[in-house]
């Protein structure tokens, strides 16, 4: 009974469907043994895509720890040449341009660059080709800085006079012989005549001490001088008081001579010109010390210019300068600076600067506007001299004064100031009938090509001539100024410059650069932006925190 009983339940058992549980882990061992199948396949795929790479480790990791040690050395260090940074090679050794032993540096690792340099990048003559680089050679350039500015005709204050009244209390304006504004009058030509009181009793009192002199002068010498006293201390008396209210000596012994007193006395031009003011009409009653008259002397004019304060620096007393006027074109009046004001215009932002001119026929009229135009050359502004005492001391050049040296006299080579043999068997160079030794091949064509660069025979700089550079060469990223030198074939080097004040299309050079470099005139931006897109660019460009003068380290290698 119970064997047929179990027989019944294993058949019920086996034809019932499974459970849910049962479905569970059936779809649980279908998707492990899928993944399992994906897993090996992935695996088999990439043992064979780096099949080198982990080979190379397993090599690595099996060798024995010294011979390991080595290995790792030899490739975290790489050797260059500081001459030409193209050439890096793995194995030690001489740099196949110059002959220089090469320098060991980790790998990837940029080298210090010299003072003044901020980066340096090297291109393939097919990149510079397609760039359009152009380099062009610098040298002494005659720069004048021009600057014109608007200006006016003035009187020359130094002859401008003007004619007061100097009788005490008030006085009466009787007559006029210039009456009107603008009239020619020669020194002593009388302008008007003046009335007043006390000038005619002061006259009158003149009169009376000459006659008392006269009167006395018998009994003075019989009387003897103290016990009359001397009658003539009044006469003088009269004539300085006189003299005090204006009365010229010449009208004092005209009167004398006449023995009478006029009640009008005549006021007299003291110049010769032209009245330009007229305050007074007849039968007005003038004060002490109201003006009456001003006279100009219109021989001589003064031309005031305006300079802004960044342009200070390039104006001097006695220098030269030349102004037009609209009345007469294509006429060029020429004089030299007399006078600069010490004071700006807190207004305008501007310096008076004056220069006189003969104006003998009186064409230039005060009032007239101006063209004036200042011409400096760039090598006496007082600025670019200051500039040039503070700048740093050049390159030292080597002083050759044999036609021939040895090695040991020489000691060091003129391009690299590298000790001779150094690099190799020193070489010699044949420049300007004598012998110099050079450290390598390379330096040979760059003293034979500028020998003034690196000798000290250089000639004196031009009278008036500074060192310049195009200002196609210069980027200016608002901190600095960078101009980047060709040093070698492909090389370009920038350095750090101090600039003056733009001359047409040139900078004027105060450091950074010498005669003879060579710096790219046309594709400088591109350069620039090479340099930065270039792995490290960023390091060499970036502004230092101290000075902004001082470069940044990097190179750049392309």
């Amino acid at each position: 009974m119970s064997a047929s009983s179990n027989d019944r339940a294993n058949a019920h058992s086996e034809g019932a469907p499974p459970t849910r549980w049962e479905k569970v882990r059936l779809v649980i061992k279908v998707v492990e043994l899928r993944l399992r199948f994906v897993a090996l396949m992935a695996v088999t795929g990439l043992t064979f895509a780096y099949w080198d790479e982990l080979w190379n480790y397993y090599d690595k990791w099996t060798r024995p720890a010294a011979e390991r040690v080595v290995a790792d050395a030899e490739h975290e260090h790489e050797y260059y040449c500081p001459m030409h940074p193209s050439v890096v090679q793995a194995e030690p050794g001489n740099c196949p341009i110059c002959g220089m032993p090469l320098s060991k540096r980790k790998r990837g690792r940029a080298e210090a660059l010299p003072k003044g340099v901020v980066a340096r990048l090297q291109l393939s003559p097919m990149r510079v080709a397609q760039a359009g680089i152009r380099t062009a050679e610098i040298g002494y350039e005659p720069l004048a800085e021009t600057v014109s500015t608007v200006g006016f005709v003035a009187f020359d204050e130094r002859n401008l006079k003007r004619i007061s009244s100097r009788t005490k209390g008030l006085a009466r304006v009787e007559k006029l012989m210039v009456d009107f504004t603008g009239t020619r009058v020669t020194a002593g030509q009388p302008l008007a005549e003046l009335y007043s009181p006390e000038l005619y009793q002061a006259l009158r009192e003149l009169l009376l001490a000459r006659r008392t002199a006269a009167e006395t002068e018998g009994l003075r010498a019989s009387l003897g001088r103290n016990a009359l006293g001397d009658r003539g201390d009044f006469l003088t008396m009269s004539r300085e008081k006189l003299a005090l209210w204006g009365v010229a000596p010449e009208q004092v012994e005209e009167i004398l001579a006449s023995g009478k007193a006029d009640y009008r006395l005549p006021i007299l031009a003291p110049i010769g010109g032209v009245v330009v003011r007229k305050n007074v009409v007849e039968g007005q009653y003038v004060s002490e010390g109201d003006a009456l008259f001003e006279v100009a002397d219109l021989s001589r004019v003064w031309v005031q210019a305006q300079i802004y304060e960044d342009q200070i620096d390039r104006v001097r007393i006695g220098q030269e300068v030349q102004a037009t006027v609209e009345a007469f074109p294509g006429e060029r009046f020429t004089g030299k600076v007399a006078f600069i004001d010490p004071a700006l215009d807190p207004t305008t932002r501007t310096v008076n600067v004056r220069y006189d001119l003969p104006n003998p026929d009186g064409r230039l009229r005060p009032g007239m506007y101006a063209t004036v135009t200042f011409r400096t050359p760039v090598a006496e502004t007082p600025l670019y001299k200051q500039r040039i005492a503070k700048a740093d001391a050049p390159r030292p050049r080597m002083k050759i004064t044999r036609a021939s040296l040895t090695v040991d006299e020489q000691k060091t080579c003129p391009v690299t100031r590298a000790k001779l043999g150094s690099m190799g068997a020193p070489i010699p160079v044949a420049v300007k009938d004598r012998k110099v030794w050079v450290c390598c091949d390379s330096c040979t064509a760059k003293l034979a090509s500028q020998p003034t660069r690196y000798l000290d025979d250089e000639a004196p700089a031009p009278a008036g001539s500074v060192v310049s550079v195009p200002e196609s060469a210069v980027v200016d990223d608002g901190a600095r100024q960078v101009v980047y030198v060709e040093t070698d074939p492909g090389v370009f080097e920038g350095r750090v410059v101090v600039l003056g004040h733009r001359v047409g299309d040139r900078y004027p050079v105060v450091s950074g650069l010498e005669p003879g470099d060579r710096v790219a005139a046309a594709g400088s931006f591109l350069i620039d932006a090479e340099s930065r897109l270039t792995a490290g660019g960023s390091t060499a460009h970036a502004h230092p925190t101290t000075e902004p003068s001082e470069p940044a380290h990097g190179e750049h290698r392309r």
